[in-house]
């Protein structure tokens, strides 16, 4: 399985002529500033794959990064490498290009390539699967670098690279010596180094600080719906409390007409604080008493019929058994 690397390389020579070329210093064989190199071999095998792979930058001519789909200005048809560094060569197609580069504007670009084989320039031991080659021993510890040993070119692209304090000296077109590489490494896709590495920590730190304000903003708009939710029960509870002392005074008031009319009431007063402190329950059985009280006294005072009536005793002794149910036995006072 291959990875993906790129770095940052530089214009070595512009020629017009009846095809406008451009040769670019690529890359050397010395470790470069994101620790990592390729060997003399490797570099030497992967030459041939710079022919024909393409030149390009960003939709718009933009070179602030490399784009998935990036617009083709220029492809490469020859490759050499005089003294342990490769130089690539292209035919610039587009004319705003070759205006940029002609001009002095345009100037680094970032080559792609892709590697099949790591290893540790310290100990030698191959490194490939490792998720992070920089968190092997040696490479922590700054004796070594990550050394590719098999690659091959994959594409380059014109990039800007203004934080780097060589890329005026980049940008100068007729420039007519080699910029060394480890100058101009750039990012190394999939192994990144160990300064790529905090610099991804850092972005990942202010992502989870965005999500935690996100998280804050969402519990404070939490607690504002709680909020208002809970006043807008207390409320409501509020209400139905009214509605049920209304209620319960409206059964207070009936219960005790109805025992006004039933005779068992003496002292109004009195008897509606008495009745006030009854549940809705207790009420509605004083009140079915009431209502039973008033027909036996209906009863009583019909005429009496041809074969009986109410006597007179009967009616007492049911008065009587109501007043000690809901007052208890009568208490005679000396």
């Amino acid at each position: 399985m291959s990875k993906m690397l790129r770095f940052i390389a530089g214009v070595h020579r512009v020629e017009a002529g009846e095809v406008n070329e451009a040769t670019f210093y690529v890359m050397n064989t010395t470790v470069n500033r994101n620790g990592w190199g390729v060997s003399d071999k490797a570099l030497e095998e992967a030459l041939p794959t710079l022919h024909d792979k393409p030149l390009g930058c960003g939709p718009d001519y933009k070179i602030d990064v490399h784009y998935p789909e990036p617009m083709n200005v220029g492809i490469f048809y020859k490759a050499t490498k005089p003294d342990g560094y490769a130089l690539g060569t292209a035919t610039i197609t587009d004319e705003y290009v070759w205006e940029k580069l002609t001009a002095g504007e345009w100037g680094p670009i970032s080559v792609v390539i892709n590697s099949f084989r790591e290893t540790c320039s310290k100990c030698g031991k191959v490194i490939t699967e490792l998720e992070d080659p920089w968190s092997h021993p040696c490479i922590e510890a700054g004796d070594g670098y990550v050394l590719v040993e098999s690659f091959v070119f994959s594409r380059a692209d014109f990039i800007d690279v203004p934080a780097y304090p060589q890329a005026g000296y980049l940008k100068q077109a007729d420039a007519q010596e080699v910029v060394p590489l480890e100058l101009l490494a750039g990012v190394y896709q999939g192994h990144q180094s160990k300064y790529k590495r905090e610099e991804k920590k850092e972005l990942e730190l202010e992502e989870l600080q965005e999500q935690n304000m996100e998280l804050q903003t969402r519990c404070t708009e939490l607690e504002q719906k709680l909020s208002q939710e809970t006043a807008a029960r207390e409320n409501a509870e509020e209400r139905l409390t009214a509605i049920e002392a209304e209620r319960h005074g409206e059964l207070v008031e009936e219960v005790l007409e109805a025992r006004k009319k039933a005779g068992l009431v003496e002292d109004a007063d009195a008897e509606r604080t008495a009745l006030s402190e009854q549940s809705g329950d207790q009420l509605r059985m004083l009140y079915a008493d009431a209502l039973k009280t008033q027909r036996l006294l209906a009863e009583r005072n019909e005429p009496k019929a041809k074969h009986g009536g109410v006597d007179k005793n009967e009616f007492q002794a049911s008065m009587d058994a109501v007043r000690t149910r809901l007052f208890g036995p009568r208490v005679e006072v000396a």
